[in-house]
């Protein structure tokens, strides 16, 4: 029920009940005088003495008495209505109350507090409203707090191998040979692609990406890309096929690259020596469709809902030896949406993962 009705009807139930009280209450004190008064009539015509002198005199007293028993009931009633009033006031204002103290309670820091919600007026609403956004804060603070931890974690370790190395050099424990030298490089790299990689997140949670989309040919786009990880391919034993169809749309090249490399790293990190990476590029209603496959071993149903999560990898033992962050699909996944798109991932029925993007297409190459 909503609240103004509510509202309403305790109005209307405390004055209506105050109003019946006063007039129940007057009207029994009536009835006992009115009677007392034709008693004393009849008494007078039959030549009795009237109690309170003549009937004129007793008209008086009628009044007086009827007067005095309607101020009695009026303020019997008040007092009731009184009663009644604020206990149904309570009642309305409890769930106020309850929700101005949980607030105050999560301000505080005690973000497990939530309210107790009965009903489906718009108190109940506020309730059901404030205990969303509570989980939903709390929710992010956890996650917040998770990808801290895991930033520290990720630093940790090509710090402490940084450290331990150049103190080794320096103490003369460790050659500064131009192999170890590449693989300190090769460590500082990994920093700078998470520091990059760190830095693109957080301007697309605050909605600071910029864009500078121009008409491009999507499938230009992929063939840049492949020649960009041919070489690692080949020395992997991992061979490239495409399927493109000419599509253009409206989209920032260099981004859209970075969502393409990312992909094709990711894939050539899951597949075998001697497996295949395939890649098709077509149209789907209003929208193109490109899909990265690959002939590795698939993905786990476990690990399908949190592939796109920051940090969130499926093989946690092979994250050093394959130079990645753990944010590439993460970016993949915000650079795809900032484009107006959308990214997934599943299995494909002959084996091998498959991910696949959708961007909305503007005319044809």
């Amino acid at each position: 029920m909503k609240l103004v009705v509510r509202l309403a009807l305790a109005f209307a139930l405390v004055a209506v009940f105050a109003a019946g009280l006063t007039g129940w209450l007057g009207y029994q004190e009536a009835r006992d005088h009115f009677q007392n008064f034709v008693a004393g009539n009849e008494a007078a015509r039959s030549g009795e003495t009237l109690s309170g002198g003549t009937p004129g005199r007793g008209r008086q007293i009628l009044l007086a008495q009827l007067q005095a028993s309607s101020w009695r009931s009026s303020l019997l009633a008040l007092g009731v209505a009184l009663g009644v009033g604020t206990y149904l006031a309570f009642r309305l204002v409890q769930p106020v109350q309850a929700l101005t103290q949980a607030t105050r309670r999560f301000g505080r820091g005690e973000h497990a507090v939530r309210v107790r919600v009965q009903g489906r007026d718009e108190l109940a609403e506020l309730g059901r409203a404030f205990n969303d956004v509570a989980a939903e804060l709390a929710a992010k603070e956890e996650r917040e707090r998770q990808m801290i931890a895991d930033i520290a974690h990720e630093l940790r370790t090509p710090l402490t191998i940084l450290k331990g190395d150049l103190e080794s050099m320096s103490d003369g424990l460790l050659e500064a040979s131009s192999e170890n030298l590449r693989r300190l490089v090769g460590e500082v790299d990994l920093l700078t692609r998470l520091v990059q990689d760190l830095r693109t997140l957080s301007l697309s949670d605050t909605g600071q990406l910029v864009l500078r989309p121009r008409l491009i040919a999507l499938d230009g786009l992929v063939e840049d890309a492949l020649a960009s990880v041919q070489p690692r391919a080949e020395a992997a034993g991992v061979e490239l096929e495409a399927t493109l169809r000419p599509l253009s749309t409206h989209a920032d090249p260099e981004r859209l690259k970075q969502v393409l490399l990312n992909l094709l790293e990711n894939a050539l990190r899951h597949t075998p020596k001697g497996g295949r990476i395939i890649v098709k590029l077509d149209s789907e209603g209003e929208n193109a469709r490109l899909e990265v496959c690959d002939t590795g071993p698939g993905i786990a149903p476990e690990h399908l809902p949190h592939l796109f999560e920051r940090f969130y990898r499926a093989e946690p033992s092979r994250a050093r030896e394959s130079g990645g962050t753990g944010l590439g699909l993460a970016i993949v996944k915000a650079l795809v949406e900032a484009h107006g798109g959308r990214v997934d991932a599943d299995n494909r029925p002959e084996g091998g993962a498959r991910f696949w993007i959708c961007l909305p297409l503007k005319g044809q190459a």
